[in-house]
């Protein structure tokens, strides 16, 4: 490809170390992601100040240019009647050993900007290139998710109270960069037409040159399917640079993949190419398939409160009520309010305080680390591209405000938490989300049930700790329910039926965090020491395992 975004190598050179290690995954978590606020102001500081001085080295390295023209002129017509006098002579040698040194040394920041760059990067937080990338990838899955249109992103319209300014052409072009180098060409033919159209507005002023961005638009739109879209956007890159071999053959390429296509579509049926009910050769740019595959479209649905109608008859079975049938419960009832009925799933407000989420935030946030998740097929937990956070685990015996809470979720729900597991914390980055997965360990998983002296996990308990303005909600893809992230407020569920068979309905996902901070605590409650206050059915249960 022909680049014509061209970068100092120097400078390549020393930004490729200016992140530490434990910097990384900045993207994850938007608790650490709001540390590089922190640090571009006062990084603007450090480069304005640097400018300073360099217009100070410049101004001195005008002063030896100027005595430079000034001993050229002195010399005249008559080189060896100046050179003659030997204090010229002196000062020619000087100026071209000692003062062309001096303005090598004054006008190379080489150095300076290593020294710059070490200081900065010991004292604030710096993202990586994968936060890079990641926050790109963020975007594309919030588009897609949330039905977002790429101009409306690219203007910066997509809220009042998060303004943004308008994405220039060259960050346009970067957020199709990034895709096709994923091999992600739906968001490449996206974003190359985004590129290309604010190329042209700039024009001479542009960004980004505008035959990089039809170099990348043509390969893409071809791997989309679009063969004619394909030789028109290389006939116009080829006006720009007529002689590149390259291109010329990729477009003899689509010539010929067009016209066999053609033939084979008039071959199958010779009226295809006169019929106007559907064009085979309209343009296209279909979504590429997901291994969720329908359940991806149905969990989205669900994010953007695209819910199904809940019917007459289930509606009457939901309740709202005050409960204060446990003795920590008669002083201050909880707000209880049924979501849904078949699995039950609960929502418990204001059940938090204010300062028990910001005692729970405090100490979780040195420990927070990518999430990760148990593989299905190696039983091995690793990170996963369909779950962006953060969480770092609390234990009772750290803080008073941690038992107590546990002793509260034991109240309300009236289990026992001897074999709950600890508290998770959980704080979500960019596009924050996690997608339809299972709480409870399947019987074909590798590894098994988390054991028998615990059991599986029979219900879940998720704290809001901070919702978000917009998105992440908790949403159960298989059943169509939804629960909206409320500030204080507590889902519950049951992950098992009473007979100890997996619930498959209670599949769900957290949304990506479209505006705002989405922080969580979960406390995943397990089977053993609940045989006495939650009874056992014998008969099996199985809702549909072999439908997920």
């Amino acid at each position: 490809m022909i680049y014509s975004i061209r970068v100092c190598l120097s400078v390549a050179v020393i930004l490729s170390v200016i992140v530490k290690p434990n910097q990384c995954e900045l993207f994850t978590s938007l608790g650490h992601l709001t540390k590089i606020v922190e640090s571009e102001i006062e990084v603007s500081k450090y480069l304005r100040n640097f400018l300073n001085l360099e217009q100070e080295r410049l101004k001195e390295a005008e002063k030896i240019v100027s005595d430079f023209e000034a001993m050229a002129e002195m010399s005249g017509g008559d080189p060896d009647r100046f050179i003659g006098n030997p204090v010229n002579a002196y000062l020619v040698i000087k100026q071209l050993m000692k003062d062309l040194q001096k303005f090598v040394d004054t006008v190379n920041t080489y150095e300076k900007l290593k020294d710059l760059v070490s200081e900065i990067k010991e004292k604030y937080v710096l993202p990586s290139s994968e936060d890079y990338s990641g926050a790109i990838q963020a975007l594309h899955r919030l588009s897609d998710t949330y039905l977002l249109n790429p101009k409306e992103i690219r203007l910066g319209n997509l809220s009042k109270n998060y303004p943004s300014r308008p994405l220039n052409a060259f960050e346009c072009f970067e957020m199709g960069r990034i895709a096709y180098d994923q091999e992600d060409f739906y968001h490449t033919v996206i974003w190359m037409i985004e590129a290309l159209e604010q190329a042209e507005l700039e024009g001479d002023k542009s960004t980004v040159d505008i035959a990089t961005v039809l170099d990348y638009l043509a390969y893409a739109t071809a791997k989309q399917g679009n063969l004619v879209h394909a030789i028109e956007v290389s006939k116009r890159y080829l006006s720009i640079y007529p002689n590149d071999e390259r291109t010329k053959s990729n477009m003899n390429y689509y010539k010929r993949e067009l016209k066999e296509l053609k033939a084979k579509i008039a071959g199958d049926n010779p009226n295809a190419l006169q019929e106007n009910v559907r064009d085979p050769f309209a343009f296209k740019n279909e979504r590429p398939e997901h291994v969720l595959g329908r359940e991806r479209d149905e969990y989205e649905a669900l994010c953007r409160g695209d819910a199904p109608p809940i019917s007459n008859r289930r509606l009457s079975k939901l309740k709202c009520r005050y409960i204060h049938y446990h003795p920590m419960l008669k002083i201050a009832p909880v707000k209880e309010e049924q979501m849904f009925d078949n699995p039950a799933i609960w929502l418990y407000h204001d059940v938090i305080t204010e300062k028990q989420i910001q005692r729970m935030k405090y100490l979780a946030e040195p420990k927070l680390r990518r999430a990760i998740v148990r593989s299905p097929i190696t039983g091995k937990y690793e990170t996963a591209d369909y779950r962006i956070s953060k969480s770092g685990w609390l234990t009772d015996g750290e803080d008073s405000t941690l038992p107590y809470l546990t002793k509260l979720v034991s109240a309300i729900t009236n289990l026992s938490m001897s074999t709950a597991e600890e508290w998770q914390i959980a704080n979500y980055g960019l596009g924050g989300q996690y997608e339809p997965h299972f709480d409870f360990a399947r019987k074909t998983e590798a590894g098994g049930a988390f054991g028998s002296e615990i059991g599986n996990r029979i219900a879940t308990w998720l704290f809001y700790l901070e919702a978000p303005e917009k998105g992440g909600a908790t949403v159960f893809p298989k059943i169509g329910a939804r629960v909206t992230a409320v500030r204080r407020a507590a889902a519950f569920w049951y992950n098992l039926h009473p007979s100890g068979d997996g619930d498959y309905r209670t599949r769900h996902a957290a949304c990506p965090v479209l505006f705002g901070t989405k922080w969580v605590s979960n406390k995943w409650i397990h089977a053993i020491g609940q045989e006495f206050l939650r009874p056992c059915n014998l008969v099996p249960e199985n809702s549909e395992e072999d439908s997920i």
